[in-house]
């Protein structure tokens, strides 16, 4: 699947941007808009983007768990070639000691990550910031050029601002 990014100015906007994609085939679920004015998407019955959106949760946990298996993995290794712990260290206890050091990369990396900005929505910070909403619109193959089309001729008003994979 495809992400859309779209830029609008007020929420009755991206309530009208929902209705008109439903009437396309975009289900409820694949439209999402990003806002600071959360009370006002409720008010709008728009779907506000999950906390997996907004927040570099998943890539910050990928990143640190892999930093926490490889000190893991060198800790690990350095207690079994040196031996200077008072038990005997194998194999088997350093693959341990990797897999403990990336669960807790992983799990120190999801906490940093609740407080980034989402990297995707990071280049729209400025408009967020300013009072815009961003859309977001996931597309297939099918929907993708009716969308474009849709938002093009019935939205003029709402800037496209580029599109990428829905995957982290």
């Amino acid at each position: 699947m495809r992400r859309l990014y779209y830029v609008a100015d007020d929420l009755r906007t991206c309530e009208l941007v929902a209705h008109a994609l439903e009437e396309e085939g975009v289900r409820p679920g694949h439209f999402h808009v990003l806002s600071k004015d959360a009370a006002g998407l409720v008010r709008h019955h728009v779907q506000a983007a999950t906390p997996w959106q907004q927040h570099d949760v998943v890539r910050t946990s990928e990143r640190w768990g892999l930093a926490g298996l490889a000190a893991g993995l060198l800790f690990g290794l350095l207690a079994y070639l040196t031996q200077l712990v008072s038990w005997p260290v194998s194999g088997f206890d350093v693959g341990l000691i990797a897999l403990v050091g990336g669960l807790f990369g992983a799990w120190r990396g999801a906490l940093a990550g609740r407080s980034r900005e989402h990297y995707k929505v990071a280049p729209f910070h400025d408009d967020l910031e300013a009072g815009r909403h961003l859309v977001m619109v996931d597309v297939d193959v099918h929907t993708k050029p009716l969308v474009r089309e849709r938002m093009n001729l019935s939205f003029p008003q709402v800037t496209f601002c580029g599109r990428d994979t829905t995957l982290v």
